[in-house]
């Protein structure tokens, strides 16, 4: 049970200390009284205003009977209990004022804490974490100019085939050479229309013998030079070299490095891509060349792909593409190499190029799995209950009191349109914070769609799958 002191019981305090004598009285004039020190303080008037509706609270009695998760079949019996209480309160209170003052009295006992409710609305997060880019972005925080500076970026790929003798050998699946070309061939074919490829052989002249060494060690061709993507020349530039010498891979990867930077712009994505069945074998230092493309402070991302290598041999391909932040891949079939040249390869460009990424794996259906409008519904709901629910509890404490004859049947009319008042006043701000909401998602949704769509305008030709 609690008690809540109206000015009237203060009134009555005196009252009593006065009659025990003047002695006392002179007391109670010269000294204030202990006990009316600790009285809890009067309730303040209403404030008819948002902040002051939030910082409210809940009432006491609505705080002791309806603060912790109930089943909603139980609610009528709590509210029967919570309003037997309030029978037993109003009767301690039976000369309280104006109805003004009772308002004030049921805000402080039978109130919600329509801030719980409001908020969640109020600063309802509309975020699309569907629309996450690989580097933890989401698509809808990026400003229109970074979108547009990402699009004027041109995307670079060099293609580095070993043309050393070794690669004549056989895998599961044919002939080690014949299956590198078919996958470079499947990858470059799937790349948007607007990339920029170059195809590099190295090692294809002489032959492997030592009197052959210095001419292979020295063959290192652009049979495509960068430029766009012609299917048919590409075909003829794979099919101008065979298999036959040793292994430049520090030379080759330099003079890749340098054709990149002579073509393209450093602002570019530049991209290097190596299929070698072994380690150098003409004495250059692989290592030492990835390091060099560090060195430029151009982002170039050296991916190694190690076809049919010896155990003893995986080391330097794989710190070569550590260094430049590369992925180093292993394989030993014709499955393997399509699925790591057409999957790994091809998420390693997206992971980098992330307006490419998003072309690939952001459709319309994204957006089926992300109904905000039905949270945001249950949220309304929600706070709608809660107001209805307090609303109800007050016209219901009105008619008590003028039942018991606390107030007169004019006194309850005057209070329950004020309890009406305020109901309506909560409802006007609750829905202002809710339509407020439901417009962002719609504007953040299109606002997302548009940059979807000149995503997929700009890179129409990309299948990463």
């Amino acid at each position: 049970m609690f008690h809540i002191k109206l000015p009237f019981v203060f009134g009555m305090l005196l009252f009593l200390f006065a009659c025990s004598g003047d002695e006392a009285a002179e007391n109670v004039a010269e000294e204030p009284d202990a006990e009316e020190d600790e009285a809890e303080p009067e309730v303040e008037p209403v404030g008819l205003t948002q902040d002051a509706i939030l910082q409210a609270g809940p009432g006491i009695l609505t705080e002791e009977y309806l603060s912790q998760e109930y089943d909603m079949d139980d609610y009528d019996e709590i509210e029967k209990t919570l309003m037997e209480d309030f029978d037993t309160y109003a009767a301690e209170q039976a000369e309280a004022s104006s109805p003004d003052d009772w308002l004030a009295e049921m805000v402080n006992v039978l109130g919600a804490d329509h801030r719980e409710v409001f908020e969640p609305i109020d600063e309802f997060d509309v975020i699309y974490d569907e629309f996450t880019l690989p580097d933890g972005r989401s698509l809808q925080e990026l400003e229109d100019e970074e979108i547009e500076e990402e699009m004027e970026k041109d995307l670079n790929v060099a293609m580095l085939i070993d043309a050393s003798g070794s690669m004549n050998e056989e895998v599961d699946g044919g002939v080690k050479m014949d299956l590198a070309k078919d996958a470079v061939q499947s990858f470059t074919g799937n790349l948007p229309e607007e990339t920029n490829v170059m195809l590099q052989a190295y090692g294809h002249e002489g032959d492997n013998t030592n009197d052959g060494k210095e001419e292979s060690c020295a063959a290192i061709e652009h049979v495509y030079p960068l430029s766009s993507m012609d299917e048919d020349a590409f075909d003829d530039a794979l099919d101008s070299f065979d298999a036959t010498g040793w292994t430049p891979l520090a030379d080759a990867i330099a003079q890749a490095s340098d054709d990149l930077q002579e073509e393209a712009d450093e602002n570019d994505d530049h991209f290097i891509y190596v299929i070698s069945d072994g380690i150098e074998t003409c004495d250059g230092d692989p290592i030492a060349a990835a390091e060099d493309l560090v060195d430029t402070g151009i982002d170039f991302n050296v991916h190694i792909l190690g076809f049919d290598i010896a155990d003893d041999e995986h080391e330097q391909l794989e710190e070569i593409a550590a260094v430049t932040e590369g992925e180093y891949s292993s394989v030993y079939t014709e499955q393997e190499l399509d699925e790591t040249v057409n999957e790994t390869w091809s998420d390693a460009i997206g992971t980098s190029h992330w307006l490419l990424w998003a072309a690939g794996n952001i459709s319309d259906a994204n957006f089926e799995s992300v109904d905000f409008h039905s949270e945001l519904r249950g949220l309304s709901s929600d706070a709608t209950q809660l107001r209805r629910q307090e609303n109800s509890r007050m016209q219901a404490a009105a008619r008590q009191l003028a039942e018991a004859g606390v107030i007169s049947d004019e006194e309850r009319d005057e209070l329950e349109a004020l309890i009406d008042e305020r109901y309506e006043y909560i409802n006007e701000f609750v829905d202002d914070a809710y339509d407020d909401t439901h417009q962002e998602i719609i504007d953040e949704r299109e606002r997302v769609q548009a940059i979807i769509r000149d995503i997929r305008d700009e890179y129409s030709g990309w299948d990463p799958s």
